[in-house]
């Protein structure tokens, strides 16, 4: 063997790094793949001293290169910064990188001849072997993943491929080991196996957010109504329960007088004593909060004759909080509906609610009585199924249109913007308008809903600068706040910048924590429709002006017509517009559609219009040449 001292003026640089870089993609290894077939080949070489016999037909390399090829891999793998090292088959310590000298802080001669347990704790020593064994009796490379505690004291996590060397004859001679520092990784993950779990925990608190309500810890009504159908779908056949709708009427005044805070003690203090009394009765019961200040009740047993009923409803007039100056008490006054049901209703549950709500609806603004006990289908209820039916068949044969109508500025009659409105067969605006405000749980109106926003998003928002006037329903509201990633969500978001989201005084009233919430987290523009109509308070009022909750005021169209021949209704209507004004929330008058109506409202102060005599809704081609215009 040629002498070596000059192997040192051929240190491994830049260039021949690269070289092997370029070699492990040709050769589709790694490079530590590579650097392990290449010390087979050093091995082999070594053990047969560079006989002549192994170059002989190997023209290109020269005597001098044959010489420095030993030490040449071992500096190749010096460089390497992952810890590289060969045993025997005694399991001895043959060979070791520099970066493995390194990471126990000895020099390489110290750990040359010793095994892994005269330098390794037992408990990874243990380790070291097991995988060496597994390697060498397996006749492949084994993979594990082994703690180091280096020099500094550091615990390092190596990943760790032990591979059999075998000579030209198939023997295996020596066992070779690389390592990789895989410590920030494994950080990395773990950090992202908890950040995780913390997402699961924070999605389980949004599924409970979104299913029990905060104040009563109550079922919400998607909940309520998917158990009580799987309550009537372990019915038997014949058997029936009851379903009641409880509404505390006096809740809106209860929040007037005492705020919110008390209103949410009410509320709270009242499904407290419900359950009481449901237990105390022996009742088997599911129990929700379905709306702002309404109860589901289904009760597992068939409940339905008045004394029982009487004496539920002397238990509720029984309830007493007291008021926030612990002078006097608060009594919630109730009105309820109720309703035999079975295993046959269960396709109809959301509608019979709905039927519930009208009724309840009847008996708060006109009935004496503080409860009603329904039938399988009232004449009040008839109108919205026959409207639902038609809906249903106009989205069938693709009889569904929508339509916009103008809404002017009465400064210069110019068009302010454009309010959607929904078109179909044999179905006026006014009723159509009812159905959307009512029946917020079926289904159908989903799919009304879903178009509305898409025709919005994709053909009115991007031809227009005007302002685009739009209703929202209960059920969009709750969407927008509890699934931001829900399509119709995303497509609010995108024409927030054009659009004024139109809510009733009733959503507004129940909902005035979300509406502000949705206000402030994206900011979306809102109108108060059909003020004039509703239950809106003065201190409501006052809530909606000091959060600069609405930038548009709508008033009722009734409320306009009959202050033209009352001198005090007009006042009241002066009042309500400089009001407004000093706060910058337009107003508009709503149904105007003759020609004195239309002076009056320029009269009283009104800044914009809409109305049969200021435009008619158009159809969609009619809308564009509008729009184009």
């Amino acid at each position: 063997m040629a002498a070596k001292k000059t192997v040192l003026s051929i240190a491994i640089d830049k260039g021949l790094l690269t070289k092997l870089k370029e070699l492990s993609k040709e050769k589709g290894y790694s490079v530590s793949k590579l650097i392990s077939k290449l010390l087979e080949e050093a091995l082999y070489l070594e053990e047969n001293v560079f006989k002549d016999e192994i170059y002989k037909n190997i023209d290109w390399l020269s005597e001098e290169w044959k010489d420095k090829l030993q030490v040449l891999f071992t500096k190749v793998l010096d460089t390497t910064p992952d810890p590289v090292w060969i045993k025997d088959l005694n399991l001895r310590i043959i060979y070791v990188n520099q970066a493995f000298a390194d990471l126990f802080g000895v020099k390489k001669e110290e750990i040359i001849g010793k095994s892994d347990i005269e330098f390794l704790p037992p408990e990874v020593a243990k380790e070291c072997i097991y995988s060496d064994m597994k390697a060498l009796e397996s006749k492949q490379s084994s993979h594990s993943v082994e703690k180091i505690k280096a020099a500094d004291g550091r615990e390092i996590i190596f990943d760790v491929i032990k591979t059999p060397i075998y000579d030209k004859t198939g023997k295996i001679i020596a066992i070779l080991g690389i390592s990789r520092d895989i410590t920030e990784f494994v950080r990395i993950q773990e950090e992202l196996e908890e950040k995780n779990r913390e997402l699961e925990e924070a999605y389980r608190k949004l599924q409970e957010i979104y299913e029990y309500d905060i104040v009563t810890g109550l079922i919400k009504k998607r909940r309520f109504l998917q158990t009580v159908k799987e309550s009537l779908e372990e019915l038997p056949e014949g058997e029936q329960y009851t379903l009641i709708n409880i509404e505390i009427s006096n809740l809106v005044y209860a929040n007037e007088m005492y705020g919110y805070e008390f209103g949410s003690k009410l509320l709270k203090e009242f499904a407290k004593k419900l359950r009481e009394k449901l237990d105390e009765m022996g009742f088997e019961y599911v129990l929700g909060k379905i709306g702002g200040d309404k109860f589901g009740l289904l009760i597992k047993d068939d409940i339905v004759n008045r004394s029982i009923l009487k004496k539920f409803l002397n238990f509720v007039k029984s309830i007493r909080v007291p008021t926030p100056d612990e002078e006097s008490f608060f009594v919630p006054k109730i009105i309820f509906a109720v309703r035999k049901v079975a295993k046959q209703d269960i396709p109809d549950v959301e509608k019979i609610l709905l039927q519930m709500e009208d009724v309840l609806l009847h008996l708060r603004e006109h009935a004496k009585r503080n409860f009603v006990i329904l039938k399988n289908q009232p004449t009040i209820y008839r109108k919205v199924i026959e409207f639902e039916k038609k809906i249903k068949k106009s989205l069938e044969e693709k009889k569904f249109d929508i339509k916009l109508k103008p809404v002017n500025d009465l400064k210069d009659n110019s068009v302010h913007g454009y309010q959607v409105v929904c078109g179909f067969e044999d179905i006026s605006e006014r009723d159509i308008c009812q159905l959307l405000e009512n029946a917020y749980i079926d289904s159908v109106l989903k799919v009304v809903d879903q178009r509305v926003f898409e025709f919005i998003k994709r053909k009115i928002y991007p031809k227009t600068d005007k302002t685009i006037f739009v209703r929202l329903r209960q059920s969009t509201i709750d969407k927008v706040f509890n699934l931001p990633e829900d399509k119709i969500t995303k497509d609010i978001i995108y024409i927030k910048d054009k659009s004024v989201f139109m809510v009733s005084e009733n959503i507004f009233i129940n909902n005035y924590s979300s509406i502000l919430e949705l206000k402030n987290s994206y900011n979306l523009k809102f109108c108060l429709d059909n003020f004039g109509a509703g239950n809106t308070s003065i201190k409501t009022l006052t809530r909606m002006i000091e959060h600069n909750l609405f930038q548009y005021l709508k008033i009722n169209g009734s409320f306009i017509k009959t202050s033209i021949n009352s001198a005090k209704r007009e006042r009241i209507l002066r009042g309500v517009i400089t009001v407004s004004k000093e706060f910058n929330i337009k107003t508009i008058a709503s149904d105007v559609d003759s020609e004195e109506i239309l002076d009056f409202v320029k009269n009283v102060g009104f800044d914009l219009a809409e109305g049969e005599y200021i435009g008619e809704a158009v159809s969609l081609e009619s809308a564009m040449l509008h729009l184009q215009g």
